[in-house]
C-alpha cells in the first residue's frame, strides 16, 4: 500500500506541471491557426473585389453592344459617353471601343444587321491591396477585358 500511496504523490506535481504546459500550448496553437485564418480571409477579399469589378466589366461590355446596336449613329469615341453615366462605378476610368466585325462599310449610320463589337478593358491595380507575389505564390489579375458583339437593330 505505501508503494502506492508514493506513487500518486510523486505523479501529482508532474500532472499539474503538464497542465500548464498544455494551456501554454493552446495559446501558441491558437497564434498560429489565427494569422493562417486572416491570411485566408484577406486573399479572399481580394478575390471578391477582383470579381466585382471583372463583373462590373462584363457587365458594361453588354450594355455597349445593346446600346450601339440600338442606336445607329454611335461612333467608338461617341459610346463610352452615352454609357458612361450607366457604367458601374466600381470600373470608373474603364477604357471602351466600338468596332465593325465584318464590313468597314457599315456605317455610321449603321444599316440594319450590320455587326458591332464592344471591347471594355479595365485595369484593377488600383483595386488589389495585397502584395502581387504572396506566400502562397497568387498572383491576382490586373487587366480586366471583356468583348460583346450584337448586330445593329
Amino acid at each position: 500500500m505505501t508503494t502506492d500511496v508514493t506513487k500518486v504523490f510523486r505523479t501529482a506535481p508532474v500532472r499539474r506541471l503538464t497542465h500548464v504546459y498544455q494551456r501554454g500550448q493552446a495559446a501558441v496553437e491558437f497564434a498560429l491557426i489565427s494569422v493562417l485564418c486572416i491570411a485566408v480571409r484577406l486573399v479572399g477579399i481580394q478575390f471578391a473585389i477582383i470579381g466585382q469589378a471583372a463583373l462590373a466589366v462584363s457587365q458594361a461590355s453588354y450594355l455597349g453592344a445593346r446600346t450601339a446596336s440600338v442606336n445607329d449613329t454611335l461612333t467608338s469615341s461617341t459610346l463610352g459617353g452615352a454609357i458612361g453615366n450607366q457604367i458601374s462605378p466600381t470600373i470608373s476610368g474603364a477604357t471602351v471601343s466600338m468596332s465593325n466585325t465584318a464590313d468597314p462599310s457599315c456605317g455610321p449610320p449603321r444599316t440594319y444587321g450590320c455587326p458591332i463589337s464592344v471591347t471594355v478593358s479595365y485595369n484593377a491595380s488600383s483595386k488589389i491591396f495585397l502584395p502581387s507575389k504572396t506566400v502562397l505564390g497568387i498572383t491576382f489579375p490586373t487587366s480586366l477585358t471583356a468583348t460583346e458583339s450584337a448586330m445593329t437593330e
